[in-house]
């Protein structure tokens, strides 16, 4: 997968359930699982893949919790079958010139992934000096 690739070359993990065979497990809970751990989503809405139950129930799950979702959705494909984005901004992918498509989503994922980064480094630099204040004996001094 051409996308699965660009997104691991600016070192984004990235998790496709069919690829992660866990035989006996409820494939909803696996699916749902990784949804919840996941920083954001991408979903590639295909002609087909846009009739499909499980990609609509996955959007709406993301939508639920609020998960940033990155569409890319297929040229041609019609607002009207867009209802499950709830009116959210899409990248336009064409099958046969994927490559700028690509790019604008790996770039968009890669500014979440600094974003997120730049988000714990201010948390741990804020709760460090948080432990610092509250080690200081009474009064400021030793």
């Amino acid at each position: 997968m051409h996308l699965q690739n660009t997104l691991s070359k600016f070192g984004i993990k990235v998790f496709v359930a069919e690829w992660y065979l866990t035989p006996g497990q409820k494939l909803d809970r696996k699916v749902f699982t990784n949804l919840d751990k996941s920083d954001c989503v991408v979903v590639l809405l295909t002609r087909n893949g846009i009739r499909s139950n499980w990609v609509q129930q996955e959007i709406g799950y993301a939508i639920r919790i609020g998960k940033p979702l990155i569409p890319l959705v297929e040229k041609g494909i019609t607002q009207r079958d867009l209802a499950a984005l709830q009116g959210k901004e899409y990248i336009e992918y064409d099958p046969y010139q994927p490559r700028q498509a690509l790019i604008k989503t790996s770039t968009y994922v890669k500014l979440l992934k600094l974003k997120k980064e730049n988000r714990e480094k201010t948390l741990l630099v804020a709760g460090g000096i948080l432990a610092f204040l509250l080690l200081l004996p009474e009064g400021g001094e030793k």
